[in-house]
């Protein structure tokens, strides 16, 4: 066996990743907040922001990590 676990399918670790990510409180608050203050004046710029810059950085932060394959402990 190894010393390192690995994920079983390329799926399930990029659903755990976003789900570590963005977490389920996020998506009901900001639907909440862009629902009582009026609507797609704040939906719109939110996902512009996550398809420009947050998905982008999130396969930037997966590449990085993947080739420097720093190992650190948990504590």
């Amino acid at each position: 066996m190894s010393q390192y676990e690995r994920w079983d399918s390329p799926l399930a670790f990029l659903l755990t990743m976003i789900g570590a990510a963005v977490g389920l409180g996020n998506i009901w608050r900001y639907s909440y907040v862009v629902y009582s203050n009026g609507g797609g004046a704040f939906f719109i710029p939110y996902l512009f922001a996550i398809f420009v810059m947050g998905i982008p950085f999130l396969i930037l932060e997966y590449g990085i990590g993947y080739t420097s394959r720093i190992r650190f402990p948990i504590f």
